[in-house]
């Protein structure tokens, strides 16, 4: 059963969206990018605020705020949608058959389309400034997590907002300060 969040112009939201069959399509670079020029195309075009962001090599976490005209349920329609289906163009564009296949397999079973890259796109309220928190470093933490170890220091990970947070520089795609919501 997949979590509906309540669709609350006040919140933020913890978001997680996870390639089906956890396969690590952003490994490769030309994908990744893909998902961090949707992130920034979102926040450019105030479609949502963007706080905190980690694209992993199979899923990606977000914390955002939808602009006062977008619901979450849209945003995040319209980031799967552009998101999938540039992924799997460029896979077809590189001969990338054996990905391909994978996602044609469809979790969904709708036969009117033809692949599916996500699984469905989870989207949690957040509630409270502890969860809040909780979420931002679990975000941050993922990259250097037992599991991945992928960078030894969080804030060394390419695809990810630590950097901003832990040492003030900019990351590849702008975030808004989450700690101006405290000031």
């Amino acid at each position: 059963m997949t979590f509906k969040p309540y669709d609350d112009p006040a919140h933020l939201y913890f978001v997680t969206a996870t390639v089906l069959d956890w396969t690590p399509v952003f490994l490769r670079a030309a994908c990744a990018r893909i998902v961090l020029d949707s992130l920034d195309w979102h926040r450019r075009n105030k479609r949502w605020q963007l706080y905190a962001y980690v694209v992993m090599p199979n899923h990606v976490h977000l914390i955002l705020k939808p602009e006062a005209a977008y619901s979450i349920s849209g945003v995040l329609q319209s980031f799967g949608s552009f998101t999938a289906h540039a992924i799997l163009a460029h896979l077809e564009d590189e001969g990338e058959s054996a990905l391909l296949a994978i996602f044609i397999q469809r979790q969904d079973r709708d036969s009117t389309k033809g692949h599916q890259l996500w699984q469905p796109i989870q989207a949690k309220n957040v509630y409270s400034e502890d969860f809040l928190l909780q979420k931002l470093d679990y975000i941050h933490n993922n990259p250097v997590a037992k599991r991945w170890s992928l960078v030894e220091d969080r804030a060394d990970y390419t695809y990810s907002s630590a950097c901003f947070y832990d040492r003030g520089e900019v990351p590849v795609v702008e975030v808004d300060d989450i700690r101006e919501l405290f000031a």
